[in-house]
């Protein structure tokens, strides 16, 4: 997803748990990164990089205020648990969950068409 699909988002919370738990049912050893991907979503800043089409400013989801780097089209993260790992970080998990909402929502506009 460009940051032109996912910079303007309204969040409904039923959605989100039925995303969390598809995401969930198909990662489950990713649990915790995506539940604290679906708390970035809820509670955190997530900011397009004007320069580039898949990067996003991401807010820490354990120390407010901190904000990450994601290449959203490699899923790549700037945090320290990404960048020790090699794994999906919630960072990223937060960009997966509002792109499985922004389908969603424009599958929905597509039947109601």
């Amino acid at each position: 997803m460009t940051t032109a699909q996912l910079s303007t988002r309204t969040v409904s919370i039923a959605e989100l748990r039925e995303v969390v738990a598809a995401a969930i049912a198909r990662h489950p050893e990713a649990r915790s990164r995506i539940e604290k991907g679906a708390a970035i979503v809820l509670l955190r800043s997530i900011t397009p990089d004007p320069q580039y089409a898949y990067c996003f400013e991401v807010e820490s989801e354990s120390a407010p205020g901190t904000f990450y780097s994601v290449d959203h089209g490699v899923g790549v993260c700037q945090c320290p648990d990404h960048q020790r790992r090699g794994i999906r970080c919630g960072h990223v998990w937060a960009l997966e969950l509002l792109a499985a909402l922004a389908r969603r929502q424009a599958a929905a506009t597509r039947r109601a068409a």
